[in-house]
């Protein structure tokens, strides 16, 4: 007796969709869909994009290298 171990599932990294206004529309779509189905994240979600935003912001302003400077310290020793 064989057993048919294949699950149909969807693979989102297959559907095609553009980088332009359309992705954003999804991107936001699907986000809006786990927000519904999740009420955990109704409380979380907030929370993250402050976080995401404050990450952001002190890594926009604090620079502890001039800009131009190489990233990679182990190539640059010799």
């Amino acid at each position: 007796m064989s057993e048919d171990t294949r699950t149909p599932q969807i693979n989102s990294a297959k559907i095609p969709i553009s980088g332009n206004i359309i992705g954003a529309i999804v991107a936001v779509g699907c986000m809006a869909i786990f927000l519904i189905g999740l009420p955990v994240l109704w409380y979380t979600f907030p929370i993250a994009v402050a976080l995401g935003c404050g990450v952001a912001l002190m890594l926009h302003f604090v620079r502890p290298k001039p800009r131009g400077s190489s990233w990679l310290l182990a190539g640059t020793k010799k």
